[in-house]
């Protein structure tokens, strides 16, 4: 077993997640019987909860969690996931049905529309020097002509530093239509990071 068991770490109702904090660490999704039906490893545990919330809102009645250090190598994380995964088989007498292999039900779902949208590109790819407009007016074109633009380290599946990733979570699930510019990518958006600070 391990030094955090399953069994002892108390169980938080789904409906209140406000104890639950979006930090690194290792979960567990528990059936109104109080079930253990997934156990999960993440870097942002309230997130994935919500997510399992709104795919699996009938077997996501209860969670229990146990939050490492922010920076847990993922050998530590695996380890602990690995010892509630026995603790689950020891009270079960099975795994849970949410990590049997196949069973896709419990894997995080974006909504395909927003999560596959491409991030804006400034230029063609040419570099600054191709540009026949200054890259201030460009830029200010694209925050004119779009609601809502994020310029963000990383793309929009993958963002590429902590503010970044909470910019794209908090506009996805305030159900936001934004685009995004990713400040990194030199080859379509040379200059950008310098020219937004």
């Amino acid at each position: 077993a391990s030094c955090v068991e399953l069994p002892s770490v108390p169980s938080v109702s789904s409906e209140d997640l406000s104890t639950v904090p979006d930090q690194t660490g290792v979960y567990a999704v528990l059936d109104e019987s109080q079930i253990v039906r997934y156990i999960g490893i993440t870097r942002k545990v309230a997130s994935c909860v919500e997510l399992h919330r709104r795919d699996v809102s009938t077997l996501t009645k209860f969670i229990k969690f146990h939050i490492t250090a922010p920076d847990a190598p993922k050998e530590e994380l695996q380890n602990l996931w690995k010892a509630w995964m026995q603790d689950a088989i020891e009270l079960t007498g099975g795994i849970p049905d949410g990590n049997m292999k196949g069973n896709t039900m419990w894997s995080l779902k974006k909504e395909a529309s927003k999560s596959s949208k491409p991030e804006l590109r400034i230029t063609s790819g040419k570099g600054l020097e191709d540009l026949s407009v200054p890259l201030d007016q460009i830029l200010k074109g694209v925050v004119e002509s779009n609601k809502v633009v994020a310029f963000i380290k990383g793309t929009r599946m993958e963002p590429a530093c902590g503010f970044s990733y909470q910019v794209v979570s908090e506009l996805t699930k305030l159900d936001v239509d934004f685009e995004i510019v990713n400040v990194l990518d030199e080859m379509y958006n040379p200059g950008v990071r310098d020219a937004i600070k």
